[in-house]
């Protein structure tokens, strides 16, 4: 009776065997979440600007803090389109470069911009800021995220016999066809201030800076024209003679927009 038991015993690990799984190699498809990631850039060139970036694990970012939608003060956090893309370009180039790199915030007037990345304050500036051809030989340049009209905001109610005009000094676009009192203000927070004091007639601004003034504004004022369609694009800005910089920005740009994550900013901002 044993050889028919030890058969038995033999039939029986044999279909075991048969039945266990055989050993997979994983696959992109069956590779776990995690333990996935992009393909990394090649390592920079040692002592490129990009190089100083990753090593300190700091990305500095120029973003304005007085012009809403785009970069505002709101309940003591720093937010706006602007803000929120500049954001998004660290995060693609910490992933683009492997490293978590921290975004350090640097504040910079309208009219300063320029003059601030060129003085190396920031290693990219994402702040309202439009192309020209003047500013395109001050600074780098990245590919345009944003086109948008310059328009002319009209107060509803006009009595002075010489309007007054105004715009934030370092901005682009003026009203040429229209007489009156050119006033330049420091900021957007004294342009509010000026429209609730009926201290200015006209505005010239970028739509959708114009829509926030009027919603802004206690007394009431409108859209009345539009100066130039679709003529401020904005870009980012980047010091002149760092094209690794300029190249990684763009490449975020980009990967944003392919995306649809640009989109969304512009749904959710603007």
């Amino acid at each position: 009776m044993r050889l028919p038991a030890l058969m038995l015993v033999a039939a029986s690990a044999c279909s075991a065997a048969d039945a266990a799984p055989t050993p997979t190699t994983k696959t992109a498809d069956s590779a776990e979440l995690y333990e996935m990631d992009s393909a990394a850039q090649p390592a920079p060139a040692a002592g490129s600007a990009i190089d100083r970036i990753l090593k300190s694990l700091q990305i500095r970012a120029c973003v304005r803090a007085d012009v809403a939608p785009f970069g505002a003060f709101s309940h003591g956090t720093l937010d706006g389109f602007d803000v929120a893309l500049a954001r998004e370009v660290a995060e693609e180039i910490s992933i683009a470069y492997k490293q978590p790199l921290r975004v350090d915030w640097v504040v910079v007037p309208a009219g300063d911009r320029v003059k601030f990345v060129q003085d190396g304050a920031c290693d990219f500036m994402i702040a309202a800021f439009s192309h020209t051809q003047e500013r395109a030989t001050q600074v780098a340049e990245s590919k345009v995220y944003l086109r948008t009209d310059k328009v002319l905001v009209a107060s509803a109610k006009i009595t002075r016999k010489e309007p007054v005009i105004g715009k934030v000094g370092g901005t682009t676009g003026d009203a040429t066809d229209i007489k009156g009192k050119q006033v330049a203000f420091a900021n957007y927070q004294e342009v509010v201030q000026a429209m609730d004091l009926d201290e200015v007639d006209y505005l010239v601004v970028d739509r959708p800076i114009a829509e926030h003034l009027i919603r802004s504004s206690t007394r009431p004022y409108k859209v009345s024209k539009v100066l130039a369609a679709n003529a401020e694009s904005y870009v980012a800005a980047v010091k002149s003679g760092h094209p690794d910089v300029l190249n990684a920005v763009n490449s975020a740009l980009d990967n944003i927009a392919r995306s649809g994550r640009l989109a969304l900013l512009h749904r959710r901002w603007l």
